[in-house]
């Protein structure tokens, strides 16, 4: 009866452990998930410049030119959506000059509507910019529409998983790829940041003649193909 005794006791005091260990584990995932909701630089750790380089060759396409994107880039990486780079290379495909405008964004939620109207001329009423988003198997998702006699093609390249369009796609990638236990303690560290949200901001254009807009597009996606094979292998380091 005494040793029937004894081990309830050790039973009681083994149960109040792991009920103490499951509180404390819980408070940990709360101040966490607090922590990412509510602390905007926790979201946007601080990240490296990336220098684009001035030659970048993609199949089919024969490069003209480049030149460094100055308009609208912003050097604060603690801002959201913050291009902190970027490079405009023109390139002609069957003889027809195609423009590619990328851009290192930190701080993002992959809103590219967004980033379209913050960092060019381009004046679109909210939630009508693409016409159409398709999604290629192995690449992702990409937007196309067209504006002032201009075809565009535009996406966001992620750090890991597929490109994206909206905020939605790019935020499955990040809870697919980011959400893991072992990144909870570098995080909390100020290691590193516990949702990477960056992104290789591509956005093609080609004039459009005769309001041949299907060729233009064609030719669009033909190029985005190339660019992003040839972009997401150059997605910048930490």
């Amino acid at each position: 009866m005494i040793k029937f005794t004894q081990w309830k006791k050790e039973i009681r005091f083994w149960v109040q452990i792991r009920i103490s260990l499951l509180a404390i584990t819980c408070i940990g995932v709360f101040v966490t998930l607090g922590k990412l909701i509510f602390d905007a630089d926790a979201a946007s750790h601080k990240v490296s410049n990336f220098i684009f380089p001035a030659n970048v060759l993609l199949t089919d396409g024969k490069i003209l030119e480049s030149q460094l994107l100055i308009d609208k880039v912003v050097q604060e990486s603690r801002k959201y959506d913050a291009v902190i780079a970027g490079r405009r290379y023109r390139y002609r495909y069957n003889s027809i000059p195609l423009d590619i405008e990328m851009r290192y964004v930190v701080g993002t939620l992959g809103d590219v509507e967004g980033l379209i109207k913050n960092n060019t001329t381009i004046n679109l009423p909210p939630g009508k910019a693409f016409q159409t988003v398709h999604q290629q198997l192995g690449i992702g998702y990409y937007g196309l529409f067209t504006y002032q006699n201009k075809a565009y093609l535009s996406s966001c390249i992620n750090p890991q998983g597929d490109s994206t369009v909206t905020t939605g796609q790019f935020l499955h990638n990040r809870h697919i790829y980011n959400i893991r236990l072992n990144r909870f303690l570098p995080w909390l560290l100020g290691e590193e940041s516990f949702l990477d949200r960056r992104c290789l901001w591509a956005h093609l254009s080609i004039t459009v003649n005769n309001a041949d807009y299907q060729s233009a597009y064609k030719l669009l996606e033909k190029a985005w193909l190339s660019c992003y094979f040839s972009w997401s292998t150059r997605f910048p380091k930490y």
